[in-house]
């Protein structure tokens, strides 16, 4: 573009150099309020990892108690119900630093939604409980009924890691989540088998839900070895897959009870320790990755502050020492035509001189690119939540397009995977876009 000159007085702030600087302290303020705001999510985060634990052990115990006809952890289940009343209260009061008035981003529709989700069903817990008291339930509606409740709350996870803008940040949430929905799968186990070994019997429906319970437990924690840090790598290691063996032992004997038509009921104690240890430790690690993810968002902050600082300080120091009467321009003509490689680059930013041009040009720029490459390792962390978001929306339409239980739907969607070779996630893409064959087939 060729150069023009503007007669534009050195001491008159002009509106296009202004917007510049504006929409670019403006970009640095969004990306402080987004880690802010993930800050205040991830104590959220928190309270919901300590009541779900609390759901877990009351659920396991809620199991143990009912299979027993009330005979076996009555006491054990009422101090299990006033911790999980304790987390409740917790997670309710974390709830208040959740603006829901301004915080209108993309992803806030979905997350209030998961909230009152799981709000409804905290409301509907007192009455399950009342009906436990007096043996109506049977395990089975227990173990799907808190099963649900807890789904509800790891939703809200879900949807905090979804909208996560930080990449380090995103890939740690990612991380928590599935470890935290792995851990509640374990939790079933733990329950179904509690139930099991406490009425003396397991039968075929309890085994094909053990190993659908277990084949989804690897499947989230080898998507937590993915984004794991190598630290809690570390710590799953020596804390949570020492109490593999004895697991393994324990499910044999239920797999094999299946075959005798008998379970032994002194077991349940025993079966109820072992998952407990294995869970505990895994709670211990998701307190470990909730510190990290705290500490982490702290300093990202710390550093989002310190770069805002500097730009606002670089824009004033250039605005003081702007060019007067200068050629504003795009890039010069030798620099266009490539006739001179060496010769610096001048910027049109409106009226202002070539010096500040070129210097808010390469604020700009710089920005430009870290959000570029944000976006990139954005979308590699949010592909393993974009997988799973498949698989359940295809196990859903089997679900309701063949009436097929959960665990049906999914072993349907594996087999084919493993007959053709292929990926779960794709299968599951594959089945979506089918969708008007199954219903016209149902």
């Amino acid at each position: 573009m060729n150069q023009s000159r503007r007669d534009t007085p050195s001491n008159v702030a002009t509106p296009a150099s202004a917007g510049v600087a504006e929409y670019l302290l403006a970009s640095k303020r969004c990306d402080l309020l987004g880690l802010e705001l993930l800050l205040g999510t991830g104590q959220l985060v928190a309270a919901i990892s300590n009541l779900v634990h609390a759901l877990q052990l009351e659920r396991g115990a809620s199991n143990m108690y009912l299979g027993s006809g009330g005979q076996r952890c009555a006491e054990v289940r009422q101090t299990q119900i006033d911790k999980a009343r304790v987390a409740e209260q917790v997670f309710r009061a974390s709830l208040a630093g959740v603006d829901i008035e301004s915080h209108c981003n993309a992803g806030a529709s979905r997350l209030f939604n998961r909230i009152a989700g799981a709000l409804h069903g905290l409301d509907e817990l007192g009455q399950v409980r009342i009906d436990i008291d007096q043996l109506k339930p049977q395990p089975s509606s227990i173990i799907d009924g808190y099963g649900q409740l807890i789904q509800s709350l790891l939703a809200i996870v879900f949807e905090t890691a979804d909208s996560a803008s930080d990449p380090d940040i995103s890939r740690s949430l990612v991380a928590m989540f599935h470890l935290m929905q792995g851990k509640e799968f374990a939790g079933q186990e733990r329950a179904v088998g509690s139930a099991g070994f406490a009425q003396g019997n397991f039968d075929q429906q309890f085994s094909r839900r053990l190993r659908h319970l277990i084949d989804n437990q690897e499947r989230c924690f080898q998507i937590f070895f993915d984004f794991a840090e190598s630290e809690a790598l570390a710590q799953w290691q020596q804390t949570v897959s020492v109490h593999q063996v004895e697991l393994e032992r324990f499910r044999r004997i239920a797999f094999a009870a299946v075959a005798d038509g008998v379970a032994d009921r002194d077991l349940s104690d025993a079966w109820f320790a072992c998952t407990s240890k294995r869970i505990n430790a895994m709670k211990a690690l998701e307190d470990t990755l909730e510190l990290s993810l705290t500490a982490l968002c702290q300093c990202k902050i710390k550093a989002a502050r310190s770069d805002l600082t500097c730009h606002k300080v670089q824009i004033d120091q250039l605005a003081k020492a702007r060019d007067t009467g200068a050629m504003a321009v795009f890039f010069s003509r030798d620099s266009v035509a490539g006739l001179n490689e060496s010769a610096p680059h001048t910027y049109d930013t409106g009226c202002t001189g070539t010096q500040l041009g070129r210097s808010l040009f390469e604020l700009v720029q710089s920005q430009a690119l870290k959000l570029q490459a944000m976006s990139e390792e954005l979308q590699q962390a949010r592909a393993a939540l974009e997988e799973r978001k498949c698989v359940e929306k295809a196990k859903g339409m089997l679900m309701r397009c063949r009436d097929l239980s959960e665990d049906e739907a999914y072993r349907f969607l594996r087999k084919v995977a493993m007959a053709q070779n292929r990926r779960l996630a794709d299968v599951a893409k594959d089945t979506l876009a089918m969708e008007d064959l199954f219903t016209a087939k149902s």
